[in-house]
């Protein structure tokens, strides 16, 4: 059985023409000041600077890049971003459908019975069994239509952002718990030489006052240094069992089935670096795109509340046909409504859009300039520390030479045994900070890969 195309009439032509003009209007999006875009890093042309979206093998470690695919595959934070995101994803799909007229088709069927007798003649059976087919299409509130789907089209985008922003964070993450766990080990490692060194000379002190060339106190304060050693040693296990626990969360395992085989920062490469391209870091910033989506959905909020003072237009059709008729009926509706007296507010929730779009132009500057800061800071903090790290090199040595010359002249009785205890100190600490520095550059480097958004583009 055929269903009676719907026909709408030549005069909704001026209807759909106006509504799809009006639709189409928006409000311009506020521009970016020029003075934000550093001077510095303008028309630079640099690709090649900018980090790979898989950046850790950088690094020239087997098994912290087995640790990341560990962590991008099991990690449950990053589970719940997907299903997030799928949801976003489901979202746009229906907001793109709700652009378009929603048509639903009815069918029914009925049956009515009639039983016959003449006066003179036999009973008869008499019935009908008919069919209804009807469709309807509703196309209400024309106007807001696109406006709404250009908000759902900017949060979905937000939505991507946010997803890559909470990888790339997620991943630096475990690459820095990873170089803390091989940081402590190393430490742990000088602990143990510095706890060797410290009772070596320890039996030096006790050698001279049993002899009665020194104190007896001089004993007992080389004493408390062993045993701070010892304690800092004890502290330092303890540190890594904990470490290691925050990194077996990221993969979703427990502590006691997962451990770390690396034992020094020594096997880690540190990645040479160089600037980007600024003008780029627009469009590779997640925290950067998030604030562009985010202006976006408000200018979408603006143009609604625009709408807000235009009829509502509304468009229904229908047509209808049953079995055994004759003819099929249709029917078209348009509807314009205006809400003429709501005491402005209508007026004040323009204004108000209008605030937040104004509100979410700072956040996004905000966002934008404190991009080019970070890449700043992390670009100045790479090359301070490798300078840091060749001097602190160099004063390792000239700490154990200088314990060595202390240690021999107090051994002869020349020395004092404070200066005994600076030289101790000084080695100890310069071990200590040789350590840290290397941590630190590490960490800069991972910091610029997450400056510069860890390799991740916006697709358009």
């Amino acid at each position: 059985m055929a269903v009676p195309a719907l026909r709408l009439g030549k005069w909704t032509a001026p209807v759909f023409l106006g509504a799809w003009l009006a639709g189409c209007e928006s409000t311009p999006l506020p521009e970016l000041p020029p003075d934000d875009v550093p001077d510095g890093w303008r028309g630079a042309s640099r690709d090649q600077a900018w980090p790979a979206a898989h950046w850790w093998p950088a690094f020239d470690s087997s098994e912290l890049i087995d640790l990341i695919e560990r962590v991008r595959a099991n990690n449950l934070e990053l589970a719940n971003t997907e299903r997030t995101l799928r949801t976003a994803e489901l979202a746009l799909i229906d907001a793109g459908l709700d652009r378009f007229p929603s048509p639903t088709l009815d069918a029914g069927a009925s049956q009515s019975y009639a039983g016959t007798r003449p006066r003179d003649g036999e009973y008869r059976d008499g019935g009908t069994d008919t069919v209804d087919l009807t469709l309807s299409v509703d196309y209400s509130d024309v106007l807001s239509r696109q406006p709404r789907f250009a908000a759902a089209t900017a949060r979905y985008e937000s939505s991507l952002a946010r997803a890559a922003d909470a990888r790339l964070r997620i991943v630096a993450a475990a690459a820095a718990g990873y170089f803390r766990i091989l940081l402590l080990r190393d430490r742990i490692e000088a602990g143990r030489q510095n706890l060797a060194h410290a009772e070596a000379i320890g039996q030096i002190v006790r050698a001279r006052v049993d002899a009665g060339t020194a104190l007896a106190s001089e004993g007992l304060r080389q004493r408390i240094v062993v045993r701070r050693q010892a304690n800092a040693l004890r502290t330092l296990e303890l540190d890594v069992l904990r470490a290691r626990a925050s990194l077996a969360l990221m993969v979703g395992e427990s502590v006691w089935d997962f451990d770390v085989k690396g034992q020094t920062l020594a096997d880690l490469a540190v990645p040479e670096v160089a600037p980007g391209l600024p003008s780029e870091l627009l469009l590779r910033r997640p925290d950067i795109v998030q604030a562009e989506a985010a202006l976006r959905e408000a200018r979408a909020d603006v143009d609604l509340a625009r709408l807000a003072f235009l009829p509502r237009i509304s468009l229904t059709g229908g047509g209808a046909l049953a079995s055994g008729a004759t003819a099929a009926s249709v029917a078209t509706t348009a509807g314009l409504a205006l809400k003429l007296f709501d005491l402005d507010r209508r007026g004040r929730c323009l204004e108000a859009s209008r605030l937040r779009l104004d509100s979410l132009l700072a956040d996004y500057r905000i966002a934008v300039i404190g991009a080019f800061n970070d890449v700043e800071v992390a670009l100045a903090d790479i090359e301070v520390l490798g300078s840091l790290g060749e001097v602190l090199a160099e004063d390792v040595a000239l700490a154990e030479e200088s314990l060595r010359i202390v240690e021999a002249r107090y051994r002869e009785g020349v020395q004092e045994f404070e200066a005994l205890l600076g030289a101790q100190d000084t080695l100890y600490g310069t071990r200590n900070a040789v350590l840290d520095n290397k941590l630190a550059t590490l960490l800069a480097v991972v910091d610029l890969y997450t400056s510069l958004g860890g390799g991740w583009r916006r697709v358009d």
